[in-house]
Protein backbone atom coordinates (compact mmCIF):
# COMPACT_ATOMS: atom_id res chain seq x y z
CA UNK A 1 0.00 0.00 0.00
CA UNK A 2 2.65 2.44 0.95
CA UNK A 3 4.41 1.27 -2.32
CA UNK A 4 1.51 2.21 -4.34
CA UNK A 5 0.88 5.35 -2.93
CA UNK A 6 4.48 6.90 -3.21
CA UNK A 7 3.89 5.41 -6.79
CA UNK A 8 1.25 7.28 -7.66
CA UNK A 9 2.63 10.80 -6.05
CA UNK A 10 5.24 10.34 -8.20
CA UNK A 11 3.04 9.69 -11.00
CA UNK A 12 1.12 12.96 -10.50
CA UNK A 13 4.50 14.96 -10.08
CA UNK A 14 5.05 13.58 -13.41
CA UNK A 15 2.02 15.03 -14.86
CA UNK A 16 2.48 18.52 -13.80
CA UNK A 17 5.48 18.64 -14.80
CA UNK A 18 4.43 17.35 -18.27
CA UNK A 19 1.36 19.14 -18.53
CA UNK A 20 3.42 22.67 -17.49
CA UNK A 21 5.83 21.41 -20.24
CA UNK A 22 3.47 22.36 -23.15
CA UNK A 23 3.28 25.86 -21.78
CA UNK A 24 7.04 25.91 -21.67
CA UNK A 25 7.70 25.30 -24.75
CA UNK A 26 5.12 28.09 -26.09
CA UNK A 27 6.28 30.60 -24.32
CA UNK A 28 7.74 33.64 -25.57
CA UNK A 29 11.17 34.50 -25.20
CA UNK A 30 11.45 37.39 -22.36
CA UNK A 31 13.98 39.93 -23.02
CA UNK A 32 15.59 42.98 -20.78
CA UNK A 33 16.18 46.72 -21.89
CA UNK A 34 18.33 47.22 -24.87
CA UNK A 35 16.54 44.73 -27.62
CA UNK A 36 17.35 44.51 -31.32
CA UNK A 37 14.89 44.93 -33.72
CA UNK A 38 14.84 43.54 -36.96
CA UNK A 39 14.16 47.68 -38.23
CA UNK A 40 16.59 48.96 -35.78
CA UNK A 41 18.97 46.41 -37.23
CA UNK A 42 18.39 47.20 -40.78
CA UNK A 43 18.62 51.38 -40.24
CA UNK A 44 22.26 50.75 -38.20
CA UNK A 45 23.45 48.22 -41.12
CA UNK A 46 22.86 50.87 -43.71
CA UNK A 47 24.31 53.80 -41.80
CA UNK A 48 27.98 54.72 -42.91
CA UNK A 49 28.41 51.32 -44.20
CA UNK A 50 31.90 51.32 -45.64
CA UNK A 51 31.33 49.91 -49.30
CA UNK A 52 28.34 52.11 -50.08
CA UNK A 53 30.14 55.05 -48.56
CA UNK A 54 32.82 54.24 -50.93
CA UNK A 55 30.73 53.77 -53.90
CA UNK A 56 29.42 57.04 -53.32
CA UNK A 57 33.01 58.73 -52.86
CA UNK A 58 33.57 56.62 -56.33
CA UNK A 59 29.98 58.50 -58.12
CA UNK A 60 31.16 61.90 -56.67
CA UNK A 61 34.04 61.58 -58.14
CA UNK A 62 32.95 60.57 -61.85
CA UNK A 63 30.31 63.32 -61.32
CA UNK A 64 33.54 65.74 -60.87
CA UNK A 65 35.36 63.97 -63.74
CA UNK A 66 32.55 64.71 -66.38
CA UNK A 67 33.00 68.29 -65.61
CA UNK A 68 36.87 67.99 -66.88
CA UNK A 69 36.19 65.72 -69.65
CA UNK A 70 33.50 67.93 -71.12
CA UNK A 71 36.82 70.84 -71.19
CA UNK A 72 39.48 71.54 -74.50
CA UNK A 73 42.73 71.11 -73.75
CA UNK A 74 45.24 73.06 -72.49
CA UNK A 75 46.80 75.09 -74.93
CA UNK A 76 50.53 74.88 -75.64
CA UNK A 77 53.20 77.61 -75.37
CA UNK A 78 55.92 77.28 -77.92
CA UNK A 79 59.47 79.18 -77.24
CA UNK A 80 61.96 78.50 -80.42
CA UNK A 81 64.86 80.41 -81.86
CA UNK A 82 64.55 80.12 -85.69
CA UNK A 83 67.24 80.43 -88.47
CA UNK A 84 70.49 81.17 -86.55
CA UNK A 85 74.09 81.35 -87.99
CA UNK A 86 76.16 78.62 -87.62
CA UNK A 87 79.05 80.88 -88.05
CA UNK A 88 78.88 83.83 -85.69
CA UNK A 89 75.56 82.89 -84.16
CA UNK A 90 74.57 86.24 -83.73
CA UNK A 91 70.88 86.96 -83.22
CA UNK A 92 71.23 90.46 -85.47
CA UNK A 93 73.00 89.08 -88.87
CA UNK A 94 70.54 87.66 -91.03
CA UNK A 95 67.13 88.84 -91.42
CA UNK A 96 65.59 85.51 -90.57
CA UNK A 97 66.98 85.25 -87.32
CA UNK A 98 64.07 85.23 -84.69
CA UNK A 99 62.70 84.61 -81.42
CA UNK A 100 59.38 82.76 -81.66
CA UNK A 101 56.53 82.68 -78.76
CA UNK A 102 53.23 80.84 -80.00
CA UNK A 103 50.18 79.05 -79.22
CA UNK A 104 48.66 76.03 -79.97
CA UNK A 105 44.85 74.71 -79.08
CA UNK A 106 44.27 71.90 -80.33
CA UNK A 107 39.91 70.85 -81.18
CA UNK A 108 38.83 67.33 -81.07
CA UNK A 109 36.74 66.38 -84.11
CA UNK A 110 32.88 66.77 -83.89
CA UNK A 111 31.00 66.81 -80.04
CA UNK A 112 33.46 64.49 -78.69
CA UNK A 113 34.19 66.92 -75.96
CA UNK A 114 30.19 66.92 -74.86
CA UNK A 115 29.83 62.96 -75.76
CA UNK A 116 32.42 62.13 -73.69
CA UNK A 117 31.22 64.68 -70.32
CA UNK A 118 27.50 62.33 -71.17
CA UNK A 119 29.54 59.22 -70.64
CA UNK A 120 31.09 59.81 -67.89
CA UNK A 121 27.82 61.23 -65.98
CA UNK A 122 26.37 58.10 -67.16
CA UNK A 123 29.34 56.24 -65.00
CA UNK A 124 28.39 58.17 -62.04
CA UNK A 125 25.12 57.02 -62.36
CA UNK A 126 25.91 53.45 -62.83
CA UNK A 127 27.48 53.46 -60.00
CA UNK A 128 24.36 54.72 -58.14
CA UNK A 129 22.39 51.57 -59.23
CA UNK A 130 25.10 49.85 -57.59
CA UNK A 131 24.79 51.49 -54.38
CA UNK A 132 20.86 51.26 -54.51
CA UNK A 133 21.64 47.21 -55.19
CA UNK A 134 23.94 46.74 -52.09
CA UNK A 135 21.35 48.62 -49.90
CA UNK A 136 18.63 45.52 -50.81
CA UNK A 137 21.51 42.76 -50.47
CA UNK A 138 22.34 44.38 -47.09
CA UNK A 139 18.85 44.32 -46.27
CA UNK A 140 18.20 40.87 -47.56
CA UNK A 141 20.90 39.68 -45.78
CA UNK A 142 20.28 41.14 -42.18
CA UNK A 143 16.84 39.85 -42.73
CA UNK A 144 17.90 36.45 -43.53
CA UNK A 145 20.75 36.24 -40.56
CA UNK A 146 18.36 38.28 -38.11
CA UNK A 147 15.78 35.55 -38.45
CA UNK A 148 17.95 32.56 -38.35
CA UNK A 149 19.15 34.20 -34.89
CA UNK A 150 15.65 34.70 -33.29
CA UNK A 151 15.46 30.83 -34.46
CA UNK A 152 17.99 29.27 -32.84
CA UNK A 153 18.01 31.68 -29.76
CA UNK A 154 14.79 30.38 -29.25
CA UNK A 155 15.10 26.86 -29.97
CA UNK A 156 18.34 27.21 -27.46
CA UNK A 157 15.98 28.76 -24.93
CA UNK A 158 13.01 25.77 -25.14
CA UNK A 159 15.75 22.99 -25.27
CA UNK A 160 16.93 24.32 -21.78
CA UNK A 161 13.76 24.22 -20.18
CA UNK A 162 13.27 20.93 -21.37
CA UNK A 163 16.41 19.88 -20.25
CA UNK A 164 14.88 21.52 -16.46
CA UNK A 165 11.92 19.19 -16.73
CA UNK A 166 14.14 15.91 -18.24
CA UNK A 167 16.39 16.33 -15.38
CA UNK A 168 13.53 15.70 -12.61
CA UNK A 169 12.39 13.23 -14.60
CA UNK A 170 15.49 11.94 -14.19
CA UNK A 171 15.37 12.14 -10.66
CA UNK A 172 11.79 10.95 -10.25
CA UNK A 173 12.35 7.97 -11.82
CA UNK A 174 15.41 7.08 -10.13
CA UNK A 175 14.01 7.38 -6.95
CA UNK A 176 10.96 5.19 -8.13
CA UNK A 177 13.29 2.70 -9.72
CA UNK A 178 15.53 2.30 -6.47
CA UNK A 179 11.96 1.61 -4.44
CA UNK A 180 11.42 -1.31 -7.39
CA UNK A 181 8.57 0.29 -8.79
CA UNK A 182 10.14 1.04 -11.96
CA UNK A 183 12.78 -0.68 -14.04
CA UNK A 184 16.06 -0.50 -14.95
CA UNK A 185 15.21 0.67 -18.75
CA UNK A 186 13.14 3.52 -17.61
CA UNK A 187 15.58 5.05 -16.27
CA UNK A 188 18.53 4.56 -18.76
CA UNK A 189 15.59 6.05 -21.03
CA UNK A 190 15.18 9.06 -19.10
CA UNK A 191 19.00 10.06 -18.92
CA UNK A 192 19.23 9.13 -22.28
CA UNK A 193 17.33 11.41 -23.98
CA UNK A 194 18.75 14.42 -21.31
CA UNK A 195 21.80 13.49 -22.85
CA UNK A 196 20.47 13.66 -26.05
CA UNK A 197 19.59 17.49 -25.28
CA UNK A 198 22.96 18.31 -24.01
CA UNK A 199 24.44 17.70 -27.53
CA UNK A 200 21.31 19.48 -29.52
CA UNK A 201 22.24 22.45 -27.10
CA UNK A 202 25.89 22.26 -28.18
CA UNK A 203 25.03 22.23 -31.89
CA UNK A 204 22.57 25.10 -31.20
CA UNK A 205 25.10 27.19 -29.38
CA UNK A 206 27.20 27.02 -32.15
CA UNK A 207 24.61 27.68 -34.91
CA UNK A 208 23.87 30.98 -32.82
CA UNK A 209 27.39 31.99 -32.97
CA UNK A 210 28.34 31.75 -36.56
CA UNK A 211 25.19 33.71 -37.34
CA UNK A 212 25.91 36.42 -34.37
CA UNK A 213 29.54 36.53 -35.87
CA UNK A 214 27.45 37.09 -39.52
CA UNK A 215 25.41 40.17 -38.21
CA UNK A 216 28.70 41.80 -36.75
CA UNK A 217 29.80 42.54 -40.15
CA UNK A 218 27.17 44.76 -40.09
CA UNK A 219 26.48 45.92 -37.03
CA UNK A 220 29.33 45.41 -35.15
CA UNK A 221 30.24 42.98 -32.33
CA UNK A 222 28.32 44.89 -29.56
CA UNK A 223 24.98 45.82 -31.50
CA UNK A 224 25.33 42.06 -33.02
CA UNK A 225 25.17 40.39 -29.36
CA UNK A 226 22.21 42.30 -28.15
CA UNK A 227 19.13 40.36 -27.05
CA UNK A 228 16.66 39.71 -29.96
CA UNK A 229 12.64 41.22 -29.83
CA UNK A 230 10.65 38.63 -28.71
CA UNK A 231 8.36 38.70 -31.14
CA UNK A 232 8.64 37.78 -34.99
CA UNK A 233 8.72 40.70 -37.53
CA UNK A 234 5.75 40.86 -40.15
CA UNK A 235 6.95 41.24 -43.64
CA UNK A 236 4.47 42.11 -46.26
CA UNK A 237 4.99 41.27 -50.28
CA UNK A 238 2.91 42.28 -53.27
CA UNK A 239 0.55 40.83 -55.27
CA UNK A 240 2.23 38.88 -57.84
CA UNK A 241 1.38 37.89 -61.37
CA UNK A 242 1.28 35.02 -63.47
CA UNK A 243 2.20 36.57 -66.61
CA UNK A 244 6.31 36.68 -67.55
CA UNK A 245 6.09 39.62 -69.19
CA UNK A 246 3.95 41.44 -66.85
CA UNK A 247 6.92 40.51 -64.36
CA UNK A 248 9.93 41.40 -66.99
CA UNK A 249 8.42 45.07 -67.04
CA UNK A 250 7.88 45.47 -63.22
CA UNK A 251 11.92 44.57 -63.44
CA UNK A 252 12.90 47.14 -65.22
CA UNK A 253 12.97 49.82 -62.20
CA UNK A 254 14.59 46.95 -60.33
CA UNK A 255 19.13 47.99 -59.81
CA UNK A 256 20.17 45.35 -61.30
CA UNK A 257 18.33 46.21 -64.69
CA UNK A 258 18.94 49.88 -64.15
CA UNK A 259 22.92 49.01 -63.62
CA UNK A 260 22.80 47.31 -67.00
CA UNK A 261 20.36 49.89 -68.26
CA UNK A 262 23.33 52.22 -67.39
CA UNK A 263 26.12 50.24 -69.01
CA UNK A 264 24.07 50.19 -72.36
CA UNK A 265 23.56 53.85 -72.42
CA UNK A 266 27.49 53.82 -71.64
CA UNK A 267 28.07 51.61 -74.65
CA UNK A 268 26.20 53.82 -76.61
CA UNK A 269 28.52 57.06 -76.25
CA UNK A 270 31.04 54.87 -77.12
CA UNK A 271 29.26 54.08 -80.54
CA UNK A 272 28.73 57.90 -81.24
CA UNK A 273 32.35 58.65 -80.02
CA UNK A 274 33.32 56.32 -82.52
CA UNK A 275 31.38 57.56 -85.07
CA UNK A 276 32.93 61.23 -83.93
CA UNK A 277 36.12 60.02 -85.08
CA UNK A 278 35.33 59.53 -88.45
CA UNK A 279 35.35 63.58 -88.53
CA UNK A 280 38.57 65.52 -88.59
CA UNK A 281 39.71 67.20 -85.28
CA UNK A 282 42.14 70.19 -85.89
CA UNK A 283 44.58 72.62 -83.98
CA UNK A 284 45.26 76.17 -84.21
CA UNK A 285 48.39 77.84 -84.69
CA UNK A 286 49.57 81.02 -83.95
CA UNK A 287 53.17 82.65 -83.05
CA UNK A 288 55.11 85.87 -82.84
CA UNK A 289 58.59 86.06 -84.35
CA UNK A 290 61.06 88.85 -83.16
CA UNK A 291 64.05 90.14 -85.14
CA UNK A 292 66.38 92.49 -83.75
CA UNK A 293 67.58 95.33 -85.78
CA UNK A 294 70.46 95.67 -88.43
CA UNK A 295 73.87 95.77 -87.41
CA UNK A 296 73.83 99.57 -89.14
CA UNK A 297 70.84 100.21 -86.50
CA UNK A 298 68.28 99.72 -89.19
CA UNK A 299 64.59 98.66 -87.39
CA UNK A 300 63.05 94.93 -88.97
CA UNK A 301 60.17 94.00 -88.73
CA UNK A 302 58.33 91.36 -86.25
CA UNK A 303 56.34 88.43 -87.97
CA UNK A 304 53.37 87.00 -87.08
CA UNK A 305 52.25 83.71 -87.91
CA UNK A 306 49.21 81.34 -88.05
CA UNK A 307 48.11 78.03 -89.26
CA UNK A 308 45.84 75.51 -88.97
CA UNK A 309 46.09 71.10 -88.64
CA UNK A 310 43.57 69.07 -89.84
CA UNK A 311 43.62 65.37 -89.37
CA UNK A 312 42.14 63.72 -92.14
CA UNK A 313 40.70 60.37 -91.26
CA UNK A 314 41.00 58.78 -94.95
CA UNK A 315 42.07 55.53 -94.72
CA UNK A 316 39.27 54.17 -91.61
CA UNK A 317 38.49 50.46 -93.23
CA UNK A 318 41.04 49.28 -90.43
CA UNK A 319 40.92 51.70 -87.62
CA UNK A 320 37.60 53.80 -87.91
CA UNK A 321 35.52 50.75 -89.17
CA UNK A 322 36.78 48.28 -86.99
CA UNK A 323 36.33 50.46 -83.86
CA UNK A 324 32.69 51.46 -84.25
CA UNK A 325 32.30 47.54 -84.81
CA UNK A 326 33.58 46.37 -81.77
CA UNK A 327 31.73 49.06 -79.90
CA UNK A 328 28.35 48.10 -81.97
CA UNK A 329 28.96 44.04 -80.81
CA UNK A 330 29.49 45.50 -77.35
CA UNK A 331 26.57 47.22 -77.17
CA UNK A 332 24.35 43.96 -78.44
CA UNK A 333 26.49 41.71 -75.91
CA UNK A 334 24.94 43.95 -73.42
CA UNK A 335 21.16 43.86 -74.97
CA UNK A 336 21.28 40.21 -75.02
CA UNK A 337 22.82 40.15 -70.85
CA UNK A 338 20.19 42.38 -70.21
CA UNK A 339 17.25 40.00 -71.50
CA UNK A 340 19.10 37.16 -69.95
CA UNK A 341 19.18 39.09 -66.84
CA UNK A 342 15.34 39.57 -66.87
CA UNK A 343 14.73 35.96 -67.37
CA UNK A 344 16.89 34.90 -64.68
CA UNK A 345 14.93 37.37 -62.04
CA UNK A 346 11.19 36.42 -63.04
CA UNK A 347 12.48 32.93 -63.02
CA UNK A 348 13.84 33.52 -59.88
CA UNK A 349 11.24 35.40 -58.28
CA UNK A 350 8.59 33.04 -59.16
CA UNK A 351 10.47 29.80 -57.89
CA UNK A 352 10.86 31.35 -54.57
CA UNK A 353 6.99 32.58 -54.75
CA UNK A 354 5.93 29.12 -54.92
CA UNK A 355 8.57 28.03 -51.78
CA UNK A 356 7.00 30.92 -49.92
CA UNK A 357 3.54 29.38 -51.01
CA UNK A 358 4.49 26.12 -49.90
CA UNK A 359 5.68 26.89 -46.36
CA UNK A 360 2.56 28.91 -45.76
CA UNK A 361 0.44 26.00 -46.20
CA UNK A 362 3.39 23.78 -44.50
CA UNK A 363 2.77 26.17 -41.49
CA UNK A 364 -1.04 26.12 -41.60
CA UNK A 365 -0.74 22.85 -41.66
CA UNK A 366 0.92 22.33 -38.64
CA UNK A 367 -0.85 24.64 -36.47
CA UNK A 368 -4.18 23.15 -37.09
CA UNK A 369 -3.23 19.57 -37.53
CA UNK A 370 0.20 17.96 -36.33
CA UNK A 371 1.05 20.63 -32.92
CA UNK A 372 -2.89 19.77 -32.20
CA UNK A 373 -1.64 15.93 -32.60
CA UNK A 374 1.38 15.83 -30.85
CA UNK A 375 -0.45 17.28 -27.84
CA UNK A 376 -3.39 14.82 -27.80
CA UNK A 377 -0.90 12.04 -28.10
CA UNK A 378 1.37 13.47 -25.44
CA UNK A 379 -1.48 13.97 -23.27
CA UNK A 380 -2.69 10.31 -23.95
CA UNK A 381 0.20 8.58 -23.46
CA UNK A 382 0.56 10.34 -20.22
CA UNK A 383 -3.23 9.43 -19.29
CA UNK A 384 -2.12 5.70 -19.98
CA UNK A 385 0.95 5.74 -17.86
CA UNK A 386 -0.83 7.32 -15.28
CA UNK A 387 -3.47 4.33 -15.08
CA UNK A 388 -0.83 1.37 -15.71
CA UNK A 389 -1.46 0.99 -19.32
CA UNK A 390 0.91 2.55 -20.89
CA UNK A 391 4.93 2.94 -19.99
CA UNK A 392 7.47 5.47 -19.10
CA UNK A 393 9.14 5.35 -22.55
CA UNK A 394 5.93 5.97 -24.29
CA UNK A 395 5.24 8.85 -22.25
CA UNK A 396 8.92 10.46 -23.31
CA UNK A 397 8.92 9.84 -26.95
CA UNK A 398 5.31 11.39 -27.08
CA UNK A 399 6.51 14.24 -25.36
CA UNK A 400 9.82 14.53 -27.56
CA UNK A 401 7.56 14.18 -30.20
CA UNK A 402 6.00 16.92 -29.15
CA UNK A 403 8.98 19.03 -28.93
CA UNK A 404 10.36 18.07 -32.29
CA UNK A 405 6.93 18.91 -34.04
CA UNK A 406 7.01 22.80 -32.05
CA UNK A 407 10.73 23.11 -33.31
CA UNK A 408 9.59 22.48 -36.56
CA UNK A 409 6.63 24.43 -36.89
CA UNK A 410 8.85 27.15 -35.08
CA UNK A 411 11.48 26.46 -38.08
CA UNK A 412 8.69 26.30 -40.61
CA UNK A 413 7.96 29.89 -39.37
CA UNK A 414 11.23 31.17 -39.70
CA UNK A 415 11.54 29.68 -43.35
CA UNK A 416 8.21 31.28 -44.09
CA UNK A 417 9.80 34.75 -43.14
CA UNK A 418 12.98 34.43 -44.96
CA UNK A 419 11.33 33.68 -47.97
CA UNK A 420 9.58 36.60 -47.65
CA UNK A 421 12.61 38.34 -47.11
CA UNK A 422 14.04 36.86 -50.79
CA UNK A 423 10.85 37.82 -52.88
CA UNK A 424 11.20 41.58 -51.06
CA UNK A 425 14.74 41.60 -52.05
CA UNK A 426 12.90 41.33 -56.37
CA UNK A 427 10.07 43.17 -55.56
CA UNK A 428 11.08 46.12 -53.18
CA UNK A 429 11.74 48.34 -56.39
CA UNK A 430 7.65 47.47 -58.09
CA UNK A 431 5.06 49.89 -57.98
CA UNK A 432 3.45 49.76 -54.74
CA UNK A 433 -0.25 48.48 -55.68
CA UNK A 434 -2.65 46.07 -54.59
CA UNK A 435 -0.58 45.12 -52.19
CA UNK A 436 -1.77 42.26 -49.44
CA UNK A 437 0.06 41.79 -46.41
CA UNK A 438 0.48 38.44 -45.45
CA UNK A 439 0.46 38.74 -41.70
CA UNK A 440 2.19 35.57 -39.97
CA UNK A 441 0.49 33.32 -37.66
CA UNK A 442 3.96 33.20 -35.77
CA UNK A 443 4.96 31.43 -32.93
CA UNK A 444 2.33 29.30 -30.89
Amino acid sequence: MHFMQRERRAKKKILSLLLGFNLIVTSSIALSEGILTLEQAEQIALIDEPGIVSQQWQAQSLSEQSIADGQLMDPKLQIGLSNMPTDTFEFDQENMTQFKVGIVQQFPSGDTLNIKQQKTQKQSELIQSRISERKLIIIKDIRLTFLEIYYWELAKKTINKNKRLFSQLVNIVQSMFSVGRNNQQDLIRAQLELSRLDVRLTKITQKVNTQRSKLSRWLGAQKSSLPLAGKLPELSIPVLSDDFETLSQLFYSHPKIQEVDKKMEISRKDIDLAKESYKPGWGLNVSYGYRDNKPNGMKRSDFLSAGVTIDLPLFTANRQDKKLLAKEHSYQSLKDKRVELLRQLVADLQEEAANEEQLHNRHQLYNNLLLPQAKQQAQASLLAYQSDQGDFADVMRAYIDELNANLDERRIAVDHLQSKAKILYFTSSFERQDMRKQADVGFR
